[in-house]
C-alpha cells in the first residue's frame, strides 16, 4: 500500500475506518503516524487537509469553511445526520464495532412508537412500509460509510464503522 493508492480512496470522498474490511488496508497505512505525516504533508501541498481521530480518516479542502460553506456541507449530508440522529434515538449506546441488525431496528422503531421517529423516517423516505424504509435506511448509512456489511451471506448483520463518531459529534453539536 501506497500514496498513490491512499490518494485514490480518499479523492472519492471515501471515509476509511479501521474497523472495515473494504478499506482496512488504507486505513492501516494511516493509522501508522509516520505515513499519516507524510501523506498530511503532500496532501497539505495540494491544498487538502488530512483529518484521522478515533480510527477513521477522510481528506477535506483546506479552506475554513464559511458559513455559506458550511450550511451547504450540512444541507448535502443532512439525510446521513437524521438518519444517525435516528439511530441515536433508538440505539442510545451505540458506537464504534457495535453489530447493528436491521431486525433489531425494526424492533425498537415499533417499540418506541415515538411521532418524531415517525417525522424523521417520513423526511428520508416516501414509502411508508418499514420493512423497505429500513432497507433504505441502511442503504444510506453503507453509502456514507458508517456501516458495512459484516458478513456477505447475512444482509441482516452490520458492523458500526469508526467513522460513526464524525458523524455523531456533528449531531450531538447541532442537537
Amino acid at each position: 500500500m501506497g500514496s498513490d493508492e491512499v490518494f485514490k480512496v480518499l479523492s472519492k470522498g471515501i471515509m476509511v475506518s479501521l474497523n472495515s474490511s473494504k478499506y482496512l488496508e488504507v486505513a492501516k497505512f494511516l493509522n501508522i503516524d509516520d505515513n499519516f505525516e507524510e501523506f498530511g504533508a503532500l496532501m497539505d501541498k495540494l491544498g487538502f487537509t488530512l483529518h484521522g481521530e478515533n480510527g477513521y480518516f477522510f481528506m477535506a479542502k483546506k479552506e475554513k469553511m464559511s458559513e455559506g460553506e458550511l450550511a451547504s456541507f450540512l444541507n448535502s449530508h443532512k439525510m446521513v445526520l437524521i438518519a444517525i440522529a435516528i439511530l441515536k434515538q433508538l440505539f442510545p449506546l451505540l458506537e464504534k464495532g457495535y453489530i447493528l441488525k436491521q431486525t433489531d431496528f425494526i424492533t425498537n422503531y415499533n417499540q418506541k412508537n415515538d411521532p418524531s421517529l415517525q417525522q424523521k423516517m417520513d423526511y428520508l423516505f416516501e414509502t411508508k412500509d418499514l420493512k423497505n424504509r429500513t432497507e433504505q435506511f441502511f442503504d444510506l448509512l453503507k453509502k456514507n460509510y458508517c456501516i458495512e456489511e459484516q458478513d456477505s451471506d447475512s444482509k441482516d448483520a452490520f458492523i458500526v464503522l469508526n467513522a460513526i463518531e464524525y458523524y455523531s459529534k456533528i449531531v450531538e453539536s447541532v442537537v
